[in-house]
């Protein structure tokens, strides 16, 4: 494992740390993203549901369609992101992760005590379940034979919610636009894809956990079992726990004015 209970200093730079991502006015609250994702794709409409907030995350390396040099690491992902904030002047905080990103999180916590004020756990895992463990194999394998139509059609098809589904009348078109946004970047993303299968939260270290924390899980989440985000629920102590029934991985409309509101609740009554 390497996630450490003590405040540790910041892990030496081996990669570009790439710029400070700024949502929204108010107080701050740091993000970390989820695989294949970014700030403001997977925060960015939150953001428009949190007017009293300023969302400050780090898109990880690989976003920008760079390879990274060297695998990325729980603990140089929190390090990094901590730091960042810390930087731009704010000496405590919470933090939200969104799946990978939870993991983050967690890591971020341990590691720094002293800053994390609240987590948001966000369709998060404590280690890869099967079917995450499949989607990221295939993510793999389609990224780096550059089937990105492929990649795009399990993209769209596992990322929403059923009733997401139920609401598309091309999928030729959301596969294209899917395509569009990749952009030919997904060799360089499916290098978080790594990261997710080397995710390992033990039951000794999601104990230590003393901030407060929300777990916000999804009952149609077709890329972490519902069943994975209960259970970092359980394991973490004194977390509360909300699920939104029927939403899937990534949250969209009315989904996401829901999840704002949990967050927004729970820090009005933890973040102080």
């Amino acid at each position: 494992m390497e996630i450490h209970s003590a405040p540790r200093t910041p892990s030496p730079a081996a990669e570009p740390v790439h710029p400070l991502v700024r949502l929204g006015d108010g107080p701050p609250l740091a993000v970390a993203h989820g695989a294949g994702g970014g700030i403001v794709a997977n925060v960015g409409e939150l953001a428009e549901h949190l007017p009293g907030r300023t969302l400050l995350g780090l898109d990880y390396p690989g976003v920008d369609g760079q390879i990274p040099q060297t695998p990325l690491t729980l603990d140089r992902l929190a390090d990094d992101l901590v730091a960042a904030t810390v930087a731009e002047g704010h000496d405590r905080f919470p933090l939200l992760g969104v799946s990978l990103g939870s993991a983050v999180a967690v890591t971020a916590a341990l590691r720094h005590p002293e800053r994390i004020t609240a987590l948001v756990l966000t369709v998060g895992f404590a280690r890869p379940d099967a079917q995450s463990t499949a989607f990221a194999r295939l993510y793999q394998d389609l990224a780096l034979a550059d089937r990105e139509q492929d990649l795009a059609r399990l993209l769209v098809l596992c990322s929403g919610s059923p009733g997401a589904l139920a609401g598309i009348d091309d999928v030729d078109a959301a596969v294209a636009a899917t395509v569009a946004d990749g952009a030919g970047r997904h060799r360089a993303l499916a290098t978080h894809m790594d990261l997710v299968l080397r995710v390992d939260l033990s039951a000794a270290d999601l104990a230590q956990v003393r901030q407060p924390s929300l777990v916000v899980g999804a009952g149609a989440d077709r890329i972490v079992l519902p069943s994975s985000t209960r259970a970092l629920a359980q394991a973490v102590p004194g977390a509360r726990h909300v699920e939104l029934p029927d939403a899937g991985h990534i949250f969209a409309g009315d989904e996401v004015a829901v999840w704002a509101g949990h967050v927004a609740r729970f820090l009005d009554e933890h973040d102080r």
